[in-house]
């Protein structure tokens, strides 16, 4: 068996199905990057094997993670040069090279359209990435989630604000996660924020 495929079998067996079960397995989400691939700094970057639970019914169904290229390897190499704690080995600055401002900026641009189509049915998460995009746009910084959502929220009229921070509570799982009745409120909110991520770059 090639190393892609234990690799992939181990990760379905010990990642937990999403949504995840209260106090039960965690839903995995694993990217393997060749230290080749890194040291060219290629647009936008290429990853040897990504595993999420998104793609599971599609490896359940017999595929396999291939090579892959796409814009949103380069924003998380962004961030794992600024952020990540290696278990073993060297730092990462000698890992890592880094991702250049033009390649960040490019690499929201080019994620703006699909993660605007993914909009109904993951309003929360677009949102949150949305406002984390607008403030790495703006301060060059990675920060979380719920971070660049508290950044956010001051910035906004106070009816954005209300929806960003309900996903915000909603991350956090403070309140639950229902967008039934801000369909169109989301959308707009979601366009004017994507906006702010572009002029801020």
């Amino acid at each position: 068996m090639s190393q892609r495929s234990s690799l992939l079998l181990e990760l379905l067996r010990l990642s937990g199905r999403h949504p995840a079960v209260p106090g039960g397995a965690r839903c995995l989400e694993v990217m393997v990057f060749c230290q080749a691939d890194l040291k060219r700094s290629d647009y936008p970057a290429r990853a040897g094997f990504v595993y999420g639970e998104w793609l599971r019914e599609a490896f359940e169904a017999g595929e396999r993670p291939m090579p892959g290229y796409d814009p949103e390897y380069s924003l998380v190499l962004a961030q794992a040069h600024q952020e990540a704690i290696p278990l073993f080995g060297p730092p990462r600055s000698e890992l890592l090279t880094d991702v250049s401002k033009e390649h960040v900026n490019q690499a929201m641009r080019d994620s703006l359209p699909d993660l605007l189509d993914g909009l109904h049915g993951d309003e929360r998460n677009v949102l949150l990435t949305l406002a984390r995009m607008w403030h790495t746009a703006s301060t060059g910084k990675f920060v979380t989630k719920d971070t660049a959502a508290k950044w956010a929220i001051p910035q906004l009229p106070r009816s954005d604000a209300t929806i960003l921070d309900h996903a915000r509570r909603a991350y956090l799982g403070e309140v639950t996660d229902d967008w039934s009745s801000l369909a169109v409120a989301v959308c707009e909110l979601a366009g004017r924020m994507s906006e702010n991520v572009t002029n801020s770059m």
